[in-house]
């Protein structure tokens, strides 16, 4: 009771809200014992002269000056940092609660939440001797705080916010690795979130704002967001044909912009009509039916195999979480995720769609970032990470985070690598390339675009007729420079209509960032 009158004199006096009474009294419900709770953060100089005029008024409520979590770069790297937040039921089983009062902040998400451990050090204890008022009378023992460590990211701070500003208002995520050791130089979701609104504090209501709004701030796009791949994968199911002898190097196939199939009424019809194309052709102008004919001939188990040899279908296991495996999809698969046994059979025109990376497959911005350093470095890559070194504050040791690589193929012959690679060269270099005329003549970069349907549209429709949400996700991956790949790209943009038009754009700014910077060093 004196409780709420408490509250309603604080309400009087305008340092809370009584929209906030039935909050503030869940958070006193489920408060451990004899731990202090908020009643309300960040106030100002006039909240906290109102308060002091009348604290006396006010017994066993009080202000408390704290540290604050400071993010200078913003939403560019919201999604990297994450942000810390005040600690709720579920952190305590994460976490010592000896080690937390209910006042301070945890790390909630990225970097904050799965380092919170070295970044938050171990409190201090002091043992006072108080008379009746409370008064302390003298300090009996202490243990002074030791400070948390320091972290060095893999993040190349003006690359990121590059990426950042040339996604603009557009929905998607952006992924560059070092292809040389799988560190994470960008990662970027869009649209993002301040994270200084959110460490500052928000009320449920305010942060439950968040969670409802449609565009998703909160979500990590490049390790959570699952998108079909399109035509991205292409050049690791025509790998895949080379070296089981599918086709040949200069076996020709004709396109006449659609692929028939024996007892299926309708045909599966390409994005263009190609002519004759052999396999460097097929990836550089993304021919569909060239592929339709592999994934015809390939069949779907093999095709999966050959697939998950390049990590899809499976964590990269990054050092942060939470990360979506994605999905590499065949018979074994479709029985395990189909309730009905009508549904569980698998049809051979999924196998031909799945041969253009649509259908069931699903994969993440990160995933195509390992899968694409895997074809740049012709058969390995590194396990992608966040953190570069952890210094111990204390005693000045620098300790280092490396990583490990892998070779996950291996045995491919060099001429087949040699081909993908040319077909790559030609997406972004050759007319009736896929990205030509997006980038500058003789760009020394691969690349493979891709569109992932969201609904299913004749050639006839245009895309201005299809409602935003409802338009083509568009992707671009690529590497650069063609002789000794440095980095990795990967850009997905939601609903943006094709690769060429929305992802490529993205990709050619980042590209000459980092290529002019590379250039103007080297001199």
């Amino acid at each position: 009771m004196i409780l709420i009158k408490h509250f309603e004199n604080l309400a009087e006096l305008q340092l809370i809200s009584k929209d906030n009474f039935s909050e503030i009294n869940k958070r006193i419900e489920r408060n451990l014992q004899f731990k202090s709770i908020v009643l309300k953060r960040n106030l100002d100089d006039r909240e906290v002269a109102i308060f002091a005029n009348n604290r006396i008024n006010f017994k066993g409520i009080d202000i408390k000056s704290r540290l604050s979590r400071h993010y200078p770069k913003g939403e560019a790297f919201a999604h990297t940092l994450g942000y810390v937040g005040s600690i709720s039921s579920g952190d305590y089983s994460r976490f010592d609660p000896g080690f937390y009062t209910g006042k301070e902040q945890i790390g909630k998400t990225s970097i904050e939440r799965n380092f919170e451990s070295y970044l938050r050090g171990q409190p201090g204890i002091q043992k006072l001797l108080v008379n009746v008022r409370g008064r302390v009378m003298e300090t009996i023992d202490q243990d002074p705080f030791q400070p948390g460590n320091n972290l060095t990211l893999t993040i190349d701070s003006d690359l990121q916010e590059v990426a950042y500003k040339a996604m603009g208002d557009q929905k998607g995520a952006v992924v560059i690795l070092d292809a040389s050791n799988g560190e994470i130089l960008v990662m970027v979701s869009t649209p993002s979130f301040d994270p200084n609104q959110l460490s500052l504090g928000l009320t449920q209501d305010e942060f439950n704002a968040f969670t409802r709004n449609k565009k998703k701030p909160l979500f990590n796009r490049a390790i959570a967001g699952q998108y079909p791949p399109g035509s991205t994968i292409k050049p690791m199911i025509a790998l895949g044909a080379l070296e089981m002898g599918i086709v040949e190097p200069e076996l020709y196939m004709p396109c006449e912009g659609k692929f028939l199939l024996p007892n299926y009424s309708r045909p599966f019809n390409d994005w263009a009509t190609h002519g004759s194309v052999n396999v460097v052709r097929a990836i550089q102008a993304s021919c569909d039916v060239y592929f339709y004919e592999v994934a015809n001939e390939m069949g779907i188990e093999k095709m999966s195999l050959f697939l998950k040899k390049f990590n899809l279908g499976a964590p990269t296991e990054i050092d942060i979480n939470p990360e979506k495996n994605g999905v590499v999809p065949n018979r074994e698969w479709k029985r395990n995720n189909f309730s009905s046994r009508e549904n569980q059979s698998w049809y051979q025109g999924e196998t031909i769609i799945a041969g253009i990376g649509q259908g069931y497959m699903l994969a993440t911005p990160l995933q195509l970032a390992v899968a694409t350093a895997i074809v740049a470095n012709r058969g390995s890559a590194h396990k992608p990470h966040l953190l570069k070194a952890i210094e111990n504050t204390k005693t000045g040791e620098l300790q280092y985070i490396g990583s490990e690589k892998i070779n996950y193929l291996e045995d491919i012959k060099e001429e087949n690598w040699d081909l993908v690679h040319q077909g790559m060269v030609a997406v972004v270099n050759e007319r009736r390339g896929t990205a030509y005329g997006v980038f500058p003549d003789n760009s020394p970069i691969a690349g493979k675009t891709g569109s992932s349907q969201v609904f299913s549209i004749d050639r006839s429709t245009s895309e201005k007729e299809v409602p935003l949400e409802l338009r083509d996700h568009g992707l671009f991956v690529g590497y650069a420079p063609l002789d000794k790949p440095e980095i990795i790209v990967s850009i997905i943009v939601e609903n943006g209509g094709g690769g060429r038009v929305s992802a490529a754009p993205v990709a050619e700014k980042i590209f000459n960032s980092y290529l002019g910077r590379t250039i103007t060093n080297a001199d």
